[in-house]
Parts: C-alpha cells; sequence; structure tokens
C-alpha cells in the first residue's frame, strides 16, 4: 500500500480560526471587519506636536523615552522628515484619548 503525505493528516491545509479571521470564515459583519481603523492613520507632525502638548511632554527626549524610541527620531517626525509609523501613531493617540478620559474622571 503506498501512503501520500496528507494520509492520516486531516484538515492540514487549514489555518486555525481565532480573531478577526473567524469573523470573516463565519461572514460576519464583513464591513466592520474590513474598515480602516482610523486610529491607524498618518500623523502629520502639527498632530504629533499637539499630542506632545496635550500629553505634559515638553521635550522630544520625554516623548521618545515614553514610547521607546530615540530622540532623534522624533525630531524626524516633528520636521516632517520621516512619517509617523501607524502602530506609533496609534499608540500616541490612544494615550490622548486615555488622558482625555482621566482629565474627565478627576474630580
Amino acid at each position: 500500500m503506498t501512503r501520500t503525505a496528507s494520509d492520516g493528516v486531516k484538515n492540514s491545509h487549514k489555518a486555525p480560526q481565532c480573531g478577526i479571521v473567524s469573523a470573516f470564515a463565519k461572514g460576519k459583519d464583513r464591513a466592520a471587519a474590513s474598515a480602516p481603523d482610523p486610529m491607524l492613520a498618518s500623523m502629520q507632525p502639527e498632530e504629533l506636536r499637539f499630542a506632545m502638548d496635550r500629553l505634559g511632554y515638553s521635550t522630544q527626549s520625554a516623548l521618545a523615552r515614553a514610547i521607546g524610541v530615540d530622540r532623534s527620531t522624533v525630531s524626524l517626525w516633528l520636521e516632517g522628515r520621516i512619517g509617523v509609523p501607524r502602530p506609533v501613531a496609534k499608540l500616541v493617540r490612544l494615550l490622548v484619548l486615555h488622558d482625555d478620559d482621566a482629565g474627565r474622571a478627576a474630580p
């Protein structure tokens, strides 16, 4: 009897179903699952300056330490010489939102 690589292995070609993949696989809310996340939109230098002010980071070094990058990287972002990476833009926007929420909760 000749055996093939697929003998005894069932569904080996299928990826595990989890998270957003399972939503697509089940056909649930495809439009919402494929909509772009506005938090991941490009961040202009002006928005980054605004976020720094709002969060209380008065220096490039302070922001750099808070988000784990080098000060020179923040400088390049603020000068517009390189773009703010989308995940960093989302992080900064979430920090601003959290700060806003915390400010409203204070007496």
